[in-house]
């Protein structure tokens, strides 16, 4: 009897450690305040809302690995100094990243996580005083990190809420020509609501 006991429970911890989990969250994506020199004037990059996900798999207790992304692109204007927004962009971030839980058995759990990242960069439009003009900026991929905490609703649902930093240094050109580098590195942050499975 003590031995069906002990195995039901070695069971029951590994189906709490072990397993996918999926995550759907609305997050905002914001450029740090100094965001570089374009044609030698000062960039400044507006922030953005959009929907995110993330699919994960947890090794064990406190060791997991998530895959998460944009599920809608994030949509910025460019500015310089003197000129107001010059272009329009838009991006999908997507990062890997391995996570350690703090206090997975409880009920706040928090985690911090490192990893790489991609940023693919689409929908370049020239505005205002580059109206007409070929616009393009760089994709960009570099070091992540993330900081977050789960609060657990049922044994399989949970709330997360998440802050990570984006590696995001962009090289622009117009008509061809390079004008400079903006540098974006974001801090993204939000509430997603996830399910294990």
């Amino acid at each position: 009897m003590i031995s069906l006991a002990l195995l039901a429970a070695l069971a029951a911890t590994n189906a709490h450690a072990e397993g996918f989990k999926a995550t759907v969250g609305y997050e905002n994506v914001n450029p740090k305040s100094n965001n570089g020199q374009l044609a030698g004037a000062e960039a400044n990059v507006s922030d953005d809302w959009g929907f995110t996900g993330s699919l994960g798999y947890n090794f064990d207790d406190n060791w997991s690995a998530d895959v998460w992304t944009g599920l809608t692109k994030f949509k910025h204007e460019v500015g310089i100094a003197g000129l107001g927004t010059v272009a329009n962009v838009e991006h999908r971030p997507t990062t890997l990243t391995v996570n350690y839980h703090f206090m997975p058995a409880e009920k706040f759990s928090p985690y911090v996580g490192i990893g790489y990242g991609w940023v693919n960069v689409s929908g370049e439009e020239g505005v205002g005083a580059l109206a007409g003009t070929q616009v393009r900026a760089s994709n960009a991929n570099g070091l992540t990190y993330v900081l977050g905490a789960d609060v657990a609703v049922t044994d399989n649902v949970f709330i997360r809420g998440s802050v990570r930093k984006l590696d995001f240094d962009s090289d622009v050109t117009v008509n061809g020509a390079a004008v400079g580098t903006a540098n974006v590195d974001p801090l993204v942050y939000g509430i997603s609501a996830g399910f294990k499975f």
